[in-house]
C-alpha cells in the first residue's frame, strides 16, 4: 500500500467532518457532484476512487433500484465506511481497487464519473488507459480532479518552510506524490487514452476562504509533503507552516484556489 492510500485509509474517520465544516474541499466536491446528469441509458454507474461512498450513495438514492452503481476504492477504512454508508441499498456493489487497476469487466461500465481522485494515481499512462478499457465505446465519463495551478497561495508561502525542515530531495519526492496537470496535458494524456472518443478538458479556479484553523483541518490530511517529514520534526514545521499561512489572512478570511480540471468523454451518437 502507497503512502497516500494508507494515509487515506488511517486518517478515514476523519472526512466525516468535512460535511460539518463546510471546507473548500467538501465545497468544490459538492460542486462537481451537482455538475453529474445521469442519463436513462446509463444502467451501470461506477465511481472510481469513491473514498467514503458520499457521492455514490446520493446517486444511488435517488434510483429505484434497476441500476448498478459500483464504487471502487482502495483505503481500506475508506472503503469501509462506503460500505457503512451505502448498507440497505441493494444497487451498490464496492470494490477494493485504484485507477491502476481497476477491478472491472472490459467495456462494462455505461457512465464513469470520479470526484477529486485522479490526481493520486501513480500511474498517469496506465489508468487513463484503464479507465478507457472499463468504459463501453458509447460510455460517457466525467472526471474532476486537481491540476497544475492548484494552491498557489498555500504552496508559495509554505515551499521554503518544507524545503527547511525536509530538504530539496524529500520536497520533490513528496511533489511527486500528487499527478497535477495542465488543461493541455490532461487534453493530451485523455485524447490518446480515448482515440476515437469526443475527449474535451474543462478547467475552473475558484477560490475559497475560511479561518486557518479551517484550512488546517483538511490540510494535515491531504498533503502529501506532510506525510515524508521526520516525526521529531513535525511539531515544529506544523507551526511554521501555520504561520505562513496565516500571513494569507484578509478581510475575507484566507483565501485557497482549487484549479479544478474536468475531463469529459461523450457518445459522439447522441445523448
Amino acid at each position: 500500500m502507497n503512502k497516500i492510500v494508507e494515509t487515506y485509509s488511517r486518517l478515514a474517520d476523519e472526512y466525516r467532518r468535512d460535511e460539518e465544516s463546510q471546507s473548500c474541499w467538501y465545497l468544490a466536491a459538492e460542486k462537481a457532484l451537482a455538475a453529474i446528469e445521469l442519463k436513462e441509458r446509463y444502467r451501470t454507474v461506477a465511481d472510481i476512487g469513491c473514498g467514503t461512498g458520499r457521492a455514490l450513495c446520493e446517486l444511488a438514492s435517488h434510483e429505484g433500484g434497476d441500476r448498478r452503481f459500483i464504487g471502487v476504492e482502495p483505503a481500506d477504512n475508506m472503503r469501509a465506511l462506503a460500505a457503512e454508508l451505502a448498507r440497505g441499498q441493494a444497487n451498490i456493489r464496492l470494490f477494493n481497487g485504484s485507477f491502476e487497476q481497476i477491478p472491472l469487466e472490459s467495456k462494462s461500465i455505461d457512465y464513469l464519473y470520479s470526484i477529486l481522485a485522479f490526481h493520486w494515481t501513480t500511474n498517469l499512462t496506465r489508468s487513463a488507459e484503464e479507465l478507457a478499457r472499463v468504459l463501453k465505446d458509447d460510455g460517457d465519463m466525467d472526471l474532476f480532479f486537481i491540476g497544475r495551478n492548484n494552491g498557489h497561495e498555500f504552496i508559495r508561502k509554505t515551499t521554503p518552510v518544507f524545503l527547511k525542515y525536509m530538504g530539496p530531495a524529500a520536497l520533490l519526492r513528496s511533489a511527486g506524490m500528487r499527478q497535477q496537470l495542465t488543461k493541455d496535458e490532461a487534453q493530451q494524456l485523455f485524447g490518446k487514452a480515448f482515440a476515437g472518443r469526443a475527449v474535451t478538458v474543462e478547467e475552473s479556479h475558484d477560490t475559497y476562504f475560511d479561518t486557518l484553523e479551517g484550512h488546517w483541518t483538511w490540510w494535515v490530511r491531504i498533503e502529501g509533503q506532510l506525510v515524508d517529514i521526520p516525526a521529531e520534526k513535525r511539531a515544529d514545521c506544523d507551526r511554521a507552516v501555520k504561520d505562513s499561512i496565516a500571513t494569507l489572512q484578509s478581510p475575507e478570511g484566507i483565501p485557497y484556489t482549487i484549479h479544478m480540471l474536468r475531463v469529459k468523454v461523450r457518445n459522439q451518437a447522441g445523448a
